[in-house]
């Protein structure tokens, strides 16, 4: 028996208690806006998370936790993409990690990519019952659904606390200098956050740095707050100056396809995107298609247009200036010291490009979704920041 529909009618608790009920075997697809979580469960066991959010890749974990570096990660990608063998088996046929730390990376993988949905307010939910991969794991890793949905319930009582305190990731922080341990292991991650916090860094950005899903960062922020090491500040138009995307980046050609978009119906913005994908100009649509989703949540339609559109996109800029094997460089050597000018993105995209690492070798190992890793190069490049050799 399959089930859907919508989390502010079924939020996420109530629909896995409806599941604990029957010892599930299926999967479960959830949908917000541009993200899709895909969850398989087999006889109430957890036993794969796949996201289109690129933070919940496995790579991503590997870095988060210390277990592989980004140059590292990239030379497993590059055999990866010459084998087609999964990354997982790659790093450890090659010895780089043990079968064992694979092992506890996938379970905090699914862990966490599963109790993250317990902080969505709003999404679709399609589950389809009986269902089962043909191909089972590299390492096989299972996860309770009854633990999972415990723990999510506490995670989402502690994440409204956090969020009391750290209202969005936009805000930054100062440091109390007088109440942080002398002692403090300079390689631990509080020490690196509060190295963050001393240039400015906002709590998005410093999710980007650990190559993080929102919860673990803010966590360890919000602790550190109530031992008194931080003071959280209110983000201001002065520290978040950003590029004027309209003015650098706006292709022409389709002028007046946006007529619709102030319809305020679905169909209203899905013909006024599908015109504007018609003249390939798939920034408005995109731009069309979310101020659509922000009205209409839970519209499937247009939730499969934005998936076309930012596909459309990266295409195109692939095609056109953005190839794999082109090298980026700075126009600028103070561009990093101009900590309040960039955006999380913008400021992640910069700190990674070194004149040697080629677009590819940047995106691959980047927490930024493509299509986003695409649009900020684009945009430092027609702003005169950024060059491509």
């Amino acid at each position: 028996m399959g089930l859907s529909g919508t989390l502010d009618t079924m939020p996420v608790h109530e629909l896995i208690g409806w599941m604990l009920g029957k010892n599930t075997t299926g999967i479960l697809t959830l949908k917000r806006a541009s993200i899709t979580k895909t969850i398989t469960i087999e006889s109430g066991q957890v036993i794969n998370a796949a996201s289109t959010d690129a933070r919940e890749y496995l790579g991503q974990f590997l870095i988060n936790f210390g277990v592989v570096t980004e140059d590292q990660l990239q030379k497993a990608f590059e055999t990866q993409q010459e084998t087609k063998v999964l990354l997982g088996r790659i790093l450890a046929m090659t010895g780089l990690v043990e079968e064992k730390q694979i092992h506890r990376i996938l379970e905090l993988k699914i862990r966490e990519s599963f109790l993250d949905v317990f902080l969505w307010n709003q999404g679709n939910f399609n589950f389809q019952d009986g269902i089962v991969p043909d191909e089972p794991n590299v390492i096989p890793v299972s996860v309770g659904l009854d633990n999972l949905c415990q723990e999510g319930m506490t995670r989402k009582k502690f994440y409204e606390e956090i969020r009391a305190v750290i209202p969005s990731n936009a805000y930054r922080f100062l440091c109390n200098q007088k109440a942080i341990p002398k002692d403090l292991d300079p390689r631990s991650a509080d020490a690196v956050m509060l190295q963050l916090v001393g240039k400015e860094f906002s709590a998005a950005d410093i999710i980007l740095r650990f190559h993080s899903l929102d919860f673990p960062i803010l966590n360890n922020l919000f602790e550190m707050t109530k031992r008194g090491w931080l003071t959280v500040i209110e983000p201001t138009a002065s520290t978040d100056v950003e590029i004027d995307v309209g003015e650098v980046v706006m292709e022409s050609g389709a002028a007046g396809s946006d007529k619709n978009a102030a319809q305020t119906d679905p169909d209203g913005f899905l013909m006024s995107a599908q015109y504007s994908m018609q003249y390939r100009n798939y920034d408005q649509a995109i731009d069309i298609l979310k101020r659509g989703l922000a009205a209409h949540p839970y519209d499937p339609d247009l939730c499969e247009a934005l998936e076309i559109a930012e596909s459309g996109l990266v295409d195109v800029l692939k095609s056109e200036t953005l190839l794999d094997q082109r090298v980026p460089y700075l126009l600028r050597d103070d561009l990093l010291t101009i900590s309040s000018k960039w955006t999380p993105a913008q400021r992640y995209i910069l700190s990674r490009i070194d004149g040697q690492r080629n677009l590819r070798s940047i995106i691959m190992v980047s927490p930024l979704r493509e299509v986003e890793a695409l649009k900020t190069f684009r945009l430092l490049i027609k702003a005169g920041y950024v060059a491509l050799h």
